[in-house]
């Protein structure tokens, strides 16, 4: 059975990525596909799941730096910003999408809750070699099967292959098949809850006692929660959501830095300049110019 060939328009510039249908899989993503993605950073607004085979990459995921190998699985969330930087030659990628219409239909984030914090910390998973070859035979017998996309690619099924997959990594995580910081079930659902309302929220709300109070939660006791979970303080989630947002809109469209500033929440233009020249070394238009 022929897999069917995965399609790139190559003249449109890509700031922003979301699945042209529900679920989308291919087991054969190369290097010269993913170098589009190496100018700037792009908006994720798809949830993609995928597993290197071999080769490597390095990529910003909400502006830290990761390198990924071969046999490591990776996730991008949906609402993250991603940036390619180095891809090797004989780069092989299996990946599924989930776009943000099917995942605001299905209850996506508690089914990622239990692997979110991690996630956020470092959105990859160094996996046994035949641990990865499941994954990867997975991918290539549901590439097959997109063929038939009416038969093999429902709604359900696509939630259930995202369960199938994200229950896995649970279970590989809970056995201590793969490498993982514990957390007292608490943590993990105050990081969940927590990151569910900053992919939502970041550019109307940038105070902390916002999302602290969502958790009910004293600030102070909040920021532990969420630093002893992800590694980062909530500050430093906002801020990285805020600049990686910033700089697409710079680097992907032609709005003026005033609408961008308001896009983000903020009040004036000057006010926007000093927060991004403080995180970044450059101001606004001097990014856009770089």
């Amino acid at each position: 059975m022929k897999k069917p060939p995965l399609k790139i328009d190559q003249g449109k510039k890509l700031p922003q990525f979301d699945m042209p249908v529900d679920f989308l899989v291919y087991d054969d993503i190369t290097a010269n596909i993913l170098r589009y993605y190496t100018a700037f950073p792009c908006k994720i607004d798809a949830c993609v799941l995928c597993y290197v085979e071999r080769g490597s990459l390095k990529a910003s995921v909400n502006l830290w730096d990761f390198e990924v190998k071969a046999h490591d699985f990776a996730i991008v969330l949906a609402g993250s910003f991603f940036q390619i930087h180095e891809v090797s030659d004989d780069l092989k990628v299996g990946f599924c999408g989930f776009s943000s219409s099917f995942l605001k239909r299905i209850n996506y984030w508690k089914l990622m809750s239990g692997i979110i914090p991690e996630v956020v910390k470092k959105p990859f998973f160094t996996l046994p070699t035949e641990m990865g070859e499941i994954y990867a035979n997975m991918f290539s017998m549901l590439t097959s099967a997109s063929i038939m996309p009416k038969i093999f690619m429902s709604e359900g099924i696509a939630k259930s292959i995202m369960g199938m997959i994200v229950e896995s990594l649970g279970n590989a995580l809970k056995e201590g098949v793969i490498a993982s910081e514990r957390h007292s079930s608490r943590e993990l659902q105050v990081a969940g809850e927590f990151m569910q309302l900053a992919y939502s929220n970041y550019r109307e709300e940038h105070k902390i006692t916002f999302y602290a109070n969502e958790a009910n939660l004293t600030l102070s006791h909040f920021c532990n929660v969420i630093n002893n979970a992800t590694g980062m303080t909530p500050q430093e989630i906002i801020k990285n959501l805020i600049i990686m947002d910033a700089k697409s809109q710079l680097k992907g469209t032609s709005d003026s830095v005033a609408k961008i500033a308001g896009s983000l929440g903020f009040g004036t233009a000057t006010t926007f300049n000093r927060y991004f020249k403080t995180y970044t070394g450059m101001t606004p238009l001097e990014y856009r110019a770089s």
